[in-house]
């Protein structure tokens, strides 16, 4: 892998706090804050983390656009959510020395969330059907782990 990518990743610190669209933080609230929604109380970056994974499944990555919000420091984050996180860079540019960027990394982690909060969000609350489908998917994933 390492080899054949050519790209020249430039070292960077990780951001201090990680950000979604100041346009789409209403969709993390109605998501956390609605009773009927299967995310109800969970906390912010659980919730990004789903979008996240939600949307290198389903939707690929999606610049942020407009001015960001910070939606949670980055030290707030768990080991094994900063693996993941890395994880999905590696996975999405297909070349580990993507890892030296961290700046990219968390870039690549908010646009696959960019793209996943919107989908998630029109499932739990669109038609019921979707709900469903939402979770027919979810119980696939899981059984392919």
């Amino acid at each position: 892998m390492t080899g054949s990518n050519t790209t020249q990743y430039e070292e960077t610190d990780a951001p201090r706090d990680v950000a979604i669209e100041s346009s789409k933080r209403e969709l993390y609230e109605e998501l956390r804050t609605i009773n009927s929604s299967p995310f109800y109380g969970v906390e912010l970056r659980e919730l990004f983390m789903f979008a996240m994974g939600y949307g290198r499944h389903k939707a690929g990555r999606t610049e942020l656009d407009g001015d960001p919000h910070y939606l949670f420091g980055r030290t707030t984050l768990t080991d094994e959510q900063e693996w993941i996180i890395k994880s999905v860079a590696v996975k999405g540019t297909g070349d580990p020395d993507v890892l030296r960027d961290e700046r990219l990394v968390y870039t690549i982690a908010q646009e696959y969330a960019n793209s996943g909060i919107e989908k998630l969000h029109g499932k739990v609350f669109g038609p019921e059907e979707a709900l469903n489908e939402l979770t027919r998917e979810l119980k696939s994933l899981h059984e392919i782990e």
